[in-house]
């Protein structure tokens, strides 16, 4: 080897050195940094701080995973770009992938408010994707494995831990959250619970991967003693149904490949193969027994939620029993039920195929919601709580299509390298590959009645989870023969250089305007909350200006121009504006009437405004209401 030869392997090896370095810090960073980021100040103290955030809010998450992600995926773009070779990937997987992606950017061009659309699919889609399918090329050993699944791990104990701490008051800090239930650092426990429960058949698989034994005791004792209690606090049904579910089907599977490769009568592999199933079966059982016994294990502690006696179940196993009833239309299952047959009516409409855009379901909801608007209160309403119908709404049956075929081909990829491991007696890999495909199917369950790929935590770590399924598999070759890395094309080459480097900048400039569109729509809400209302217009104008999409703050600038400026040209105007981005705000079309009738004696404009509110809410009491203003329209 030349003295050229050797500089030019140091210099690489630096280099390897280097990006396996820093994608580990960000990989801990993604998932510690998202469950955990909160920014809490005292109310009183708004004047002087600058940051009011009072609660935990899902769209700070967002920003972290938007800046972490995008530097992930631009980083390994890079490096693929650099090396001018790529894994090849399922044909049919990148025929899933392709269709997805195209109905996106359709529906996006198609849709009411296209930034708005955009930024949505950007988030909610596109990234999380585009870092599934990165993890693909990356080369995976035990060491990189468990760098990612123990930081998935670590960020999911700590927040399990916290929803442990506002049971059983550890400390102070944790009950001074502003939460709905246990939901620790994630406010909610729907999204908390969605996020927690594909971590338990994570830690149940890393159980066969490693080989220390007091790793392993150690990972069960987190299982058992820390992930399944805080699942049981958060009462979320869905996450539940889809733990249990999940872990069935895994095991009846597995099952089914080790008869196929008749590892159940060989006596030398049967006790080691059949411990996997098993250990899914128990883990499906387990839930259920916990709840039935939740008051045991609650024995001394403070809740607020149940004052249950030995006489009476538990509260978690009469939510566990409820799951197959279904409850008022107000609540629970009864509002899902209403909310999904008006998405399911509205979506076999002229959007069949394309959807309204992503992010449009809020904006679109009153003009079909003939069923929740009559008994569901009427309340704005954001997403589905079904996510397939939430897809199906917003990008078309396409979008549908592309979405459940990019799941389905990994899901058979996944399968195919199960046979494999079975016929090389490769038991680590096998159960990890189980544990991955549970975690897959937890997520997808959950999706069915929950929203958890639009939940920063829940989605980061269902195409996490995804993605490390997709590289163990495609690593698990059916043949010696099969091409793993094929040369890309110099023209290709140089597209993929080209998104890899623009992806981190354009990610850390959206995440930089939502973050600050939020600090002063807060900012805005606590000064108005003081009384400050000119500070508090000034606030909510700076949210609009860096998220020009949004109406949150909108709103509150059309309210104060009517209350405090009344300043009617200017508030009529605003008002216009609110119901270019979101047509379905009810409270803009309500205002603009009144605008109209009262200050610009404009009858004629007036009952324009409310057959544009009755276009949007047809159904809506408000819309009811506004009808008494024009007697002579009504037949």
């Amino acid at each position: 080897m030349t003295v050229d030869q050797s500089q030019k392997e140091r210099k690489t090896q630096t280099v390897s050195f280097l990006f396996e370095g820093i994608l580990s810090l960000l990989c801990l960073a993604l998932f510690t940094i998202t469950p955990l980021l909160f920014v809490e100040i005292k109310q009183n103290e708004w004047v002087s701080g600058f940051i009011p955030i009072r609660m935990i809010n899902a769209e700070l998450k967002f920003c972290a995973v938007i800046v972490i992600v995008s530097l992930i995926t631009g980083l390994i773009g890079i490096r693929i770009h650099l090396n001018a070779y790529i894994s090849r990937y399922p044909p049919s997987l990148i025929l899933f992938c392709g269709i997805f992606i195209l109905a996106i950017l359709l529906s996006t061009y198609t849709a009411h408010n296209t930034t708005r659309a955009w930024v949505s699919s950007f988030m909610w889609h596109l990234l999380p994707l585009a870092l599934a399918l990165s993890l693909s090329q990356l080369r995976w050993n035990s060491k990189r494995l468990l760098v990612w699944t123990g930081s998935i791990l670590l960020g999911g104990v700590v927040s399990s831990l916290i929803v442990m701490d506002q049971h059983y008051q550890w400390t102070d800090w944790s009950h001074r959250l502003t939460r709905l239930g246990y939901g620790g650092i994630i406010f909610n426990q729907n999204f908390a619970a969605e996020y927690h429960a594909p971590l338990l058949p994570i830690a149940l698989g890393l159980t066969f991967y490693v080989k220390s034994r007091n790793v392993k005791f150690s990972l069960i004792a987190i299982l058992l003693l820390i992930l399944l209690p805080a699942l049981s606090l958060s009462m979320a049904r869905g996450a539940w149904v889809g733990l249990i579910g999940s872990c069935t089907i895994t095991a009846v599977i597995s099952l089914v490949v080790l008869a196929k490769k008749r590892k159940l009568i060989d006596p030398q592999y049967f006790k080691y193969f059949c411990l996997i199933p098993s250990s899914f079966l128990l883990l499906a059982i387990a839930l259920p027994l916990y709840l039935s016994t939740s008051d045991y294990w609650k024995k001394g502690a403070f809740t607020q939620n149940t004052n249950n006696t030995d006489e009476t179940e538990s509260v978690e196993l009469e939510e566990l029993k409820s799951i197959t009833t279904v409850s008022s239309a107000h609540g629970g299952s009864g509002r899902r039920i209403a909310l999904w047959q008006d998405a399911i009516k509205a979506s076999t409409s002229s959007d069949f195929l394309l959807g309204k855009g992503t992010d449009h379901y809020e904006l679109h909801f009153h003009e079909s919601a003939e069923i929740s608007d009559k008994t569901t209160g009427g309340t704005l309403v954001r997403f589905v709580h079904n996510d397939f119908l939430q897809i199906l709404y917003e990008n078309g049956i396409i979008g549908l299509v592309g979405f459940l075929g990019i799941w389905l081909v990994v899901f058979w990829r996944a399968l195919l390298s199960a046979l494999v491991c079975c016929r090389s007696n490769d038991l680590t890999t096998f159960g990890l590959i189980i544990a991955l495909t549970t975690a897959c199917l937890t997520f997808l369950i959950e999706s069915f009645f929950e929203f958890p790929t639009r939940s920063p935590c829940a989605l980061i770590t269902g195409w996490t989870s995804l993605g490390l399924l997709l590289a163990v598999s495609m690593d698990k070759k059916k043949s010696k023969t099969e091409t793993i890395q094929i040369p890309i094309k110099p023209k290709y080459n140089l597209l993929l250089g080209t998104l890899a480097v623009l992806i981190i900048p354009y990610g850390c400039i959206l995440a930089k305007n939502l973050f600050w569109s939020n600090i002063f729509h807060f900012q805005g809400r606590i000064a108005g909350d003081y009384g400050e209302k000119e500070k508090s217009l000034k606030f909510h104008r700076k949210s609009i200006s860096y998220a020009p999409w949004e109406h949150h703050s909108r709103k509150w600038e059309c309210f104060y121009l009517l209350t405090l400026k009344k300043q009617f040209p200017e508030a009529l105007e605003a008002i216009n504006n609110t119901l270019k981005v979101h047509p379905g705000c009810l409270v803009a079309h309500q205002n603009k009437i009144s605008v109209l009738l009262n200050e610009f004696k404009d009858r004629n404009m007036a009952i324009q405004a409310y057959r544009d509110m009755k276009k949007a809410a047809p159904f809506h009491p408000y819309t009811e209401q506004e009808s008494q203003k024009f007697p002579s329209l009504k037949r």
